[in-house]
């Protein structure tokens, strides 16, 4: 009896600790997406970081970085603009194409996965 008690208790552990897992790495994301540049400003700043600590960079030299990383981030975004309506279109035409050799039900269950996915990469990058 107390050996299952241990085991149930052991496992209740392990859930808790992978639910306040998720939970802060949520909370995590939800912090670095309402930063300066969202999840792009997120990988820039870890990348000057980065690059102070392993080159050493004087207070100089990491300013300059950050500038050159800011104007790369901001051209970077200016191409994602012009080009995501393109990629957008392709996506549709594809899942146009996938709905055209699905079953009606097949179309429908096909259009709620597609709404699910969408309000989760929505909710994940805070869109």
């Amino acid at each position: 009896m107390r050996r299952s008690t241990a085991l149930v208790a052991i496992v209740a552990l392990f859930l808790a600790g992978a639910v306040v897992g998720a939970l802060g790495y949520q909370a995590f994301l939800y912090h670095q997406m309402r930063q300066p540049g969202g999840v792009a400003g997120w990988g820039t700043r870890l990348l000057a970081s980065d690059l102070k600590r392993r080159l050493d960079l004087t207070a100089d030299q990491e300013a300059q970085v950050e500038r050159i990383l800011a104007d790369s981030r901001a051209e970077s975004m200016a191409l994602h603009r012009e080009v995501r309506p393109r990629v957008r279109a392709i996506l549709d035409r594809a899942h146009a194409r996938i709905g055209a050799v699905l079953t009606p039900q097949q179309r429908a269950d096909f259009e709620r996965y597609r709404e699910r996915r969408h309000s989760r990469l929505m909710h994940l990058f805070g869109g």
